[in-house]
């Protein structure tokens, strides 16, 4: 009943910002703010990667999906691309990591297999891949795609990743991306993880199985390189939501430009007495 009374509380904000979603309503830079896109965490992650190039003199970066499934999500991911990109001046190209074919078989206890099945979230390829444009797909187990992705592709600076595969190793397979060379990423990746978080009757999300369980094995593994969430998000946004708690930064403290300067140039740092 408590619950319930909660919700009825907050229901008018929310109809508020459902009616704001659907009108032409503010600039890209407010309705990221005030998450008035769909993905409000692919919207925040691809501002703040495509801002951080700009402010590094980089002129074109990418983001990646892992966890297609349907393809909305790539969708709105390659139209947040587009925004970014018209708002920054930097050119962005969007992939999309998936078996195309739904989860692959569980490999053990950690990928949780009391609440995910083999088979689930099957892609139909040819409706999306139309409605892709530049995008790229790529299909096939994650454990042999992301192996060749780098040095065949060879995309521009990754700058945003988000990773929804659900299985442990699914997740752990996604993270070798970031055992790649310097010169693909930028020196802090905006990361949005989505099984880190989750509904009460699942009882998954400890750093024992699951998506959690991969991210504190690859920094356990990784000295010069670290996975950690952004500590107070919720508290900086404008309207504090539930996708702040799954944005981490992936930080590559040994990359050439991690300690360039970024701030605003403008920025006084000097206070008067």
């Amino acid at each position: 009943m408590l619950i319930r009374i909660v919700r009825l509380l907050m229901q008018p904000g929310r109809i508020l910002l459902a009616v704001m979603r659907r009108l032409p309503f503010g600039s890209y830079e407010l309705r990221c703010a005030l998450d008035l896109y769909p993905r409000p965490h692919y919207a925040y992650g691809v501002q703040q990667a495509a801002e951080l190039a700009r402010r590094l003199g980089v002129g074109r970066i990418s983001v990646v999906e892992f966890g297609v499934a349907g393809g909305a999500g790539m969708v709105e991911l390659n139209r947040m691309a587009a925004l970014a990109s018209a708002a920054s001046g930097v050119k962005i190209d969007v992939y999309g990591f998936d078996t195309g074919a739904g989860l692959p078989k569980p490999t053990d206890y950690r990928d949780l297999p009391y609440i995910w099945r083999e088979g689930d979230f099957v892609m139909d390829v040819d409706a999306l891949r139309a409605r892709l444009g530049e995008a790229t797909l790529i299909l096939g187990n994650i454990e042999d795609t992301v192996g060749e992705f780098l040095d065949g592709e060879r995309p521009a600076p990754i700058g945003f990743v988000s990773i929804d595969v659900d299985f442990y190793s699914s997740t752990a397979a996604a993270l070798r991306l970031f055992k790649g060379d310097h010169k693909y990423f930028l020196p802090r990746v905006f990361c949005y993880l989505d099984d880190t978080v989750g509904d009460d009757d699942q009882i998954i999300h400890n750093e024992y199985v699951g998506e959690l369980s991969a991210i504190r094995e690859f920094n356990e593994e990784s000295e010069l390189m670290k996975l950690a969430p952004i500590n107070g998000l919720r508290h900086k946004r404008p309207v504090p939501a539930p996708w702040n708690d799954n944005i981490q930064a992936l930080h590559r403290f040994d990359h050439p430009d991690y300690s360039v300067y970024v701030g605003r140039p403008d920025t006084q740092t000097q206070l008067p007495l």
